[in-house]
């Protein structure tokens, strides 16, 4: 059976019922934290969508793997590293990062940016 998390409607707040926050942790990252829309709790065997919100200052870590992404900014700016690229995104823009490509998020002005993310099950 599907799984729905109604969006609780809330100005601002990107809230959904049923999703939990939490900290998006590693060595390099600063301001950044996640919510896994659909994933494992809701039976997705093959991709996982997460919502991200990167605060003013904030980055994501500098990261290279095998698995790809697909990217959706909702709200903000960001720059966005892709390989030796680095380019500016907003609202509605959407970003392909294919495996083993090194990339990050590094919001830009004084909002937070945030994104969803598809990626397969890794």
């Amino acid at each position: 059976m599907g799984t729905v998390h109604k969006y609780k409607g809330e100005e601002n707040a990107f809230d959904w019922e049923g999703v939990f926050e939490k900290l998006y942790q590693a060595a390099d990252v600063r301001g950044v934290t996640a919510k896994v829309l659909i994933g494992p709790a809701e039976g997705a065997p093959h991709f996982r969508i997460r919502y991200f919100c990167v605060e003013p200052g904030g980055h994501t870590s500098l990261d290279q793997h095998p698995h790809e992404h697909g990217v959706f900014i909702l709200h903000g700016r960001a720059s966005v590293l892709l390989g030796d690229d680095e380019v500016e995104v907003g609202p509605r823009d959407v970003v392909y990062v294919p495996g083993d490509e090194v990339h990050q998020f590094r919001a830009l002005g004084s909002e937070p940016v945030g994104f969803l993310c598809v990626i397969p099950v890794v």
